[in-house]
């Protein structure tokens, strides 16, 4: 058992000690794309929130468990 687990270690710290295949496409990940739509997206939620944000919380605390 302990066999397994020490070579199941040594495959991920040899693994983890590798730096990427393609360091110039694994940088920068956050696009412009990406970037305006996590703002779309927040600003969306915002709205959400904002709109149905007190029915939410009453529903919330109306619910009885039984």
């Amino acid at each position: 058992m302990f066999t397994f687990i020490r070579s199941c270690w040594t495959r991920y710290t040899s693994w983890a000690s590798q730096p990427p295949h393609e360091p110039e496409q694994d940088r920068g990940s956050n696009t412009t794309e990406s970037v305006i739509w996590i703002a779309a997206l927040a600003a969306l939620a915002l709205a959400v929130i904002g709109i149905f944000g007190p029915e939410i919380l009453d529903a919330a605390r109306s619910v009885a468990f039984k």
